[in-house]
């Protein structure tokens, strides 16, 4: 039994079809910066870019955590909970 509902695309038009997404993908880029400079502009709020701030725990995931991630994963549970405690407060 062959299915030939499922037939590979030749390389032209899957690059037409990025293209396009592309393009569709712009636009809607596009149309969203405008919204929030029309919104910040009718609040009365300064036009600046958006950034990206560090989350408070993102230390956790730097390489030099990882021995340190791995000794804490292999803790029994309650050990492991205590700990959590005392470092939340």
């Amino acid at each position: 039994m062959q299915c030939d509902s499922v037939t590979p695309r030749d390389q032209r038009a899957v690059e037409q079809l990025l293209d396009r997404w592309s393009a569709i993908d712009d636009e809607a880029g596009r149309r969203a910066a405008e919204r929030r400079r029309e919104f910040l502009r009718r609040a009365g709020r300064p036009l600046t870019e958006y950034q990206f701030g560090e989350r408070p725990n993102e230390w956790v995931h730097r390489d030099w955590m990882r021995p340190l991630r791995f000794l804490y994963r292999n803790i029994p549970v309650g050990v492991r909970m205590q700990i959590k405690k005392r470092l939340a407060k």
